[in-house]
């Protein structure tokens, strides 16, 4: 895959919050793959990585409120693919994020979610836009070889 051209694409779909459109993502995600291109060894983590947000926007962010939008961004820039997802929700504080595998959070039923965000991403960050919508934008180095090891860091 190293040195290979990218496509430049950008493509924006925005739905109401609602889990059923997750696969939706994932299908045009698999036809931008195509185009970009991304190895399916590569993708198979960005997929699960973007569906990971698009739940987090769903259910943490909106509240699954179905009259709230969600908004999914994918974005080829160079060797990097990005994904933004928005929602209408308030947004969280990062820094009290759990660590998942400390004992006493073993058994929750949620916070896993950014957790692995992070460990199938170069980089994540959580953008706010003008109008107030919270985000997260994962990126992806499309050069780096998909085998990572589990990080240390939450």
């Amino acid at each position: 895959m190293s040195g290979a051209a990218a496509t430049a694409i950008k493509l924006s779909i925005r739905v109401h919050s609602h889990l059923q459109f997750t696969d939706l993502f994932h299908v045009v995600l698999s036809q931008v793959a195509k185009q970009v291109p991304i190895s399916q060894e590569r993708l198979d983590w960005i997929a699960l990585a973007m569906r990971e947000a698009v739940n987090n926007a769903v259910m943490h962010g909106n509240k699954k409120d179905p009259e709230k939008w969600i908004e999914v961004e994918m974005e080829s820039a160079g060797r990097e693919f990005i994904i933004r997802v928005w929602d209408e929700g308030s947004g969280f504080d990062q820094g009290v994020l759990t660590d998942p595998r400390c004992p006493e959070n073993l058994f929750r039923p949620n916070g896993r979610g950014i957790f692995l965000i992070k460990q199938f991403s170069d980089r994540v960050s959580f953008p706010r836009k003008d109008d107030g919508h919270f985000g997260i934008e994962l990126v992806f180095d499309l050069d780096k070889d998909s085998r990572q090891e589990v990080s240390n860091e939450p």
